[in-house]
């Protein structure tokens, strides 16, 4: 049985609580404590006479709250002699200041792992390399089919935190997780997501062991009560299923022999195998979802996988029929003189760029190219052949340009194709790119932004660097 969130009230009021970070995760936090008039230290590395700082700042002091605020370059000088620390998702929790503190004595938590603690609902949380959003869109979307009663958060949606109060047992709440949240996660959802695992974020984390065991705490605290669904392409997931708690489900395939349940596609249907049998039963035709790429059908096994308990098969369909996608994840712009533009900024690796290009090379549709973003040390391998055999006209822009064109020119020849015979412009910026693909498109090419590096380099998110893209094209005129 959990706890009631009151419960956790009540033991904060006598302690000194530092909270770490002033982003989106951790402002409903600081309000909900703010509103308990706690003995609250605010800690951000930004500037404390910056607009956000300043603003920030005088919101909380008109409302009357007393809180102390520690921010600049040496903000974490100040974290000492706390009994409760909430960090930020992309601290690590092996931070010298954290694990002094955690010596010392201080607990060390997150706004997720409270939430995960005390919420009264039935928990889905969806992780991994790529399809997290849409995956957890999709079973959002399939268990508001069935009720009303649901919610969607983490890294999709908003921080649920101060709904907490308005949830029932009867509320399911759907949560995308990122690594960063789950690497010293202490609870795990009741049922967890697992879509994929490839090298990504190791600018951040240590390596790419740490990357792994940081995506598996999703499923490393579950119960016999709980059910984690697992792509069986996967080995890094399924060499862990002998010691797992709760009720496996795969997707893709099921590993080696064993004898669980496994989502599959199945000419050109959606459907599943019972456990340990090769009957095979359709619930949907692949058309039903309307998501170009073969790993959204993917996505769909998944997340048909985890609401099976509790969406019925008419109420799924319907809400796979009705999904239409998400923003900045080959999403569709518009089309002028018969070529179409396409915006994947969501695209902030190079693996998600090979996902995207694998589509129109799939669908023989001839493209345009703009990449580039900040590199994340990520791994290039296999990216410049599947350019070359989607495109003879790539646009660079962005930190990492050079690391993509050196992949090219190592890799073309793997397909049989000359790097002479494909035009390699390098730009500045959108405005630039963009008015060179006009000039370069010919009718029935597509051109897709697809970067294949984070947006940090010149904007703040993928949202932002998507939206700038989308600007752009919808303020061309009709002709080039």
């Amino acid at each position: 049985m959990k706890r009631k969130f009151s419960d956790f009230k009540n033991w904060l009021q006598d302690k000194k609580i530092a909270v770490i970070g002033l982003g989106i995760s951790n402002q409903p936090l600081l309000r909900l404590l703010a509103e308990q008039n706690l003995n609250i230290s605010a800690f951000d590395r930004m500037a404390a006479d910056s607009d956000v700082a300043v603003n920030l700042k005088a919101e909380y002091e008109n409302q009357g709250y007393d809180i102390k605020w520690y921010l600049g370059d040496d903000y974490l000088d100040h974290l000492t002699g706390f009994d409760l620390i909430f960090r930020t998702p992309i601290m690590m929790p092996y931070n010298k200041y954290l694990l002094a503190e955690k010596a010392r004595g201080a607990i060390i938590t997150s706004e997720m792992e409270v939430f995960l603690e005390y919420c009264p609902g039935k928990t889905f949380a969806v992780t991994g390399s790529d399809g997290k959003s849409t995956t957890t869109s999709l079973i959002y979307a399939m268990l508001k089919q069935q009720t009303d009663d649901v919610y969607v958060g983490g890294n999709i949606g908003r921080p649920l935190l101060a709904d907490l109060e308005q949830m029932t047992e009867r509320s399911k709440i759907v949560l995308e997780l990122s690594s960063f949240q789950l690497i010293d996660l202490q609870v795990s959802p009741n049922v967890a997501v697992l879509t994929n695992v490839t090298p990504n974020h190791l600018d951040i984390h240590q390596d790419y062991a740490e990357y792994v065991e940081a995506k598996k705490q999703i499923y490393r605290h579950q119960s016999n009560q709980d059910k984690i669904i697992l792509n069986g392409n996967f080995s890094e997931f399924a060499a862990d299923w002998p010691i797992l708690k709760g009720e496996i489900v795969w997707f893709n395939q099921r590993y080696e022999d064993c004898m669980h349940q496994v989502y599959q596609r199945k000419n050109g249907q959606l459907g599943y195998c019972a456990g340990g049998s090769d009957k095979f039963t359709a619930l949907l035709d692949e058309t039903d979802l309307h998501l170009m790429g073969d790993f959204n059908l993917e996505n769909c096994l998944a997340a048909m996988a985890a609401v099976e308990d509790d969406v019925s098969l008419d109420n799924i369909k319907i809400a796979v029929q009705n999904f239409k996608g998400l923003e900045h994840r080959l999403e569709y712009i518009r089309e002028i003189d018969q070529v179409k533009f396409y915006n994947s900024s969501i695209d902030s690796s190079p693996e998600r760029s090979k996902h995207t290009l694998s589509v129109f090379i799939e669908q023989g549709i001839p493209t345009v190219l703009i990449m580039g973003g900040k590199d994340k040390n990520s791994d290039y391998r296999g990216l410049g052949k599947i350019i070359a055999a989607a495109t003879d006209k790539l646009i660079l822009c962005g930190a990492n340009a050079k690391l993509i064109e050196k992949q090219v020119r190592m890799e073309a020849h793997q397909i049989g194709k000359s790097v002479s015979s494909m035009q390699i412009i390098h730009c500045d910026n959108y405005e630039e790119a963009i008015e060179k693909a006009c000039r370069i498109a010919l009718p029935g090419e597509s051109i897709i932004l697809s970067p294949a590096g984070t947006s940090f380099d010149k904007f703040k998110n993928f949202e932002e660097r998507g939206n700038y893209f989308k600007k752009i094209v919808n303020g061309l005129f009709g002709g080039y």
